[in-house]
């Protein structure tokens, strides 16, 4: 928010209280033409000061300057109504401007209120059960018994035909850093050659993990499809690692599971409620913006 919307907001904050109290039958405490301050626009506007301030404007000198304040301001509003300042296209536009964010600030507020509270409402649908938990580790306990840990590198485009450079690209002996570098849309490894990792078995999505773990140290993959575009790996390293109990495991597993089952509940509303979307035409209006 720029500075002239700050000052804006200030005062007109002070010049809402004024029309709230035209309303009211209490003392009139200052009269600046037609507008009126009584007592109550007084303490609304004290108690949105800091309270070492709010002890001072309580003694009678306080009380004083702080009116005194409010009277300054009062005047210079209807000064500035005068001048006729409230109708320049200047005035107009940054009201606008700051009325459109305030609309906007109000309507993430409230999405955000309402999703936190339907959050709170479907946890409970979240939860896995121990018996839940206990079947997964017996049903991947070789995951566990023999844990494995892995290291790559990746490429990650969203457009098969730029994945299909990419991989020609390493194929005419590029190397796979400068590849990453020319291609890859991941923005978190980039800067790494598109190293990622390590993770454990089930850490990633199966396609990955299956073209990953097919690998050799060194070896790089054809193109890989996922549900986040096309990839190409390269194995850096594998190594075992120690047996994980259940009861190491179990915090893990949870959220595993959570997640799926989240994911489940999310692919039926997304049925439900007819989802379309088009990731191409928002990525070509992202390109025309970079124009």
């Amino acid at each position: 928010m720029n500075r002239k919307i700050v000052v804006f907001s200030m005062l007109f904050g002070f010049s809402l209280l004024v029309l709230v109290s035209c309303k009211n039958k209490e003392p009139v405490i200052a009269k600046v033409g037609k507008t009126t301050i009584t007592e109550s626009m007084v303490e609304a506007r004290l108690a949105t000061t800091p309270p070492a301030y709010q002890n001072y404007a309580n003694t009678p000198l306080g009380r004083r300057q702080f009116i005194d304040t409010l009277l300054r301001e009062t005047v210079m509003i209807e000064a500035a109504k005068q001048a006729k300042v409230n109708k320049s296209k200047e005035y107009k536009d940054i009201l606008a401007d700051f009325a459109k964010q305030q609309k906007q600030q109000f309507d993430e507020y409230r999405d955000g209120l309402m999703l936190e509270m339907y959050l709170k409402q479907i946890q409970e649908e979240m939860i896995i059960s121990d018996a839940d938990a206990q079947a997964y580790y017996n049903a991947n306990s070789a995951a566990y018994q023999s844990p494995i840990s892995y290291t790559v590198r990746h490429i990650l485009v969203t457009d098969r035909a730029e994945a299909d450079k990419a991989y020609d690209a390493l194929q005419k002996g590029e190397s796979f850093e400068k590849v990453v570098q020319e291609y890859s849309q991941d923005k978190a490894s980039v800067s790494n050659g598109g190293l990622i990792g390590p993770f454990r078995i089930g850490a990633l999505v199966p396609e990955f993990e299956k073209a990953a773990l097919s690998l050799k140290n060194g070896e790089t993959s054809n193109i890989v499809e996922t549900n986040y575009g096309y990839h190409i790996i390269r194995k850096v390293s594998q190594q075992n690692l120690p047996t994980i109990s259940y009861e190491q495991a179990e915090p893990e597993i949870k959220g595993i599971l959570a997640r799926d089952k989240f994911e489940r509940w999310f692919e039926t509303k997304k049925e439900q409620f007819k989802v379309k979307v088009d990731y191409d035409l928002s990525s070509n209006a992202s390109q025309g913006n970079k124009k």
